[in-house]
């Protein structure tokens, strides 16, 4: 279910908060861009996997992306590993449960 957390006078809505937060698997690919591979480092940060996160608002971009504000785990906690809170575009994220259970998290998926 989306609560909007916006404090700006009725318009268009640009912030909105996910509430319970949301299970969604981040593509840590398109969040860090790397080129092409260098050499491989078995005790690296692996910057190419796919990590769950939890969603817990969405906002649009100057530009009319969306981001979410997504917390996730970068590398193993005990292994140099940390929990991360940061933006990232909506095509590096999607549901981690069916469809169903949620309509309206994701702003495509917004009624008009």
């Amino acid at each position: 279910m989306l609560d909007t957390g916006d404090t700006l006078p009725p318009g268009p809505r640009h912030l909105h908060m996910v509430r319970p937060n949301q299970p969604v698997w981040v593509d840590l690919k398109l969040v860090y861009p790397v080129s092409a591979t260098k050499t491989r480092l078995p005790d690296g940060l692996d910057l190419t996997a796919t990590v769950p996160g939890l969603l817990g608002m969405w906002r649009a971009t100057t530009t009319a992306h969306w981001v979410g504000w997504v917390t996730f785990q970068l590398g193993p906690i005990g292994r140099g590993g940390t929990t991360h809170s940061q933006w990232v575009l909506a095509e590096a994220l999607r549901p981690r449960e069916e469809r169903n259970a949620w309509s309206g998290s994701f702003p495509s998926e917004r009624r008009r």
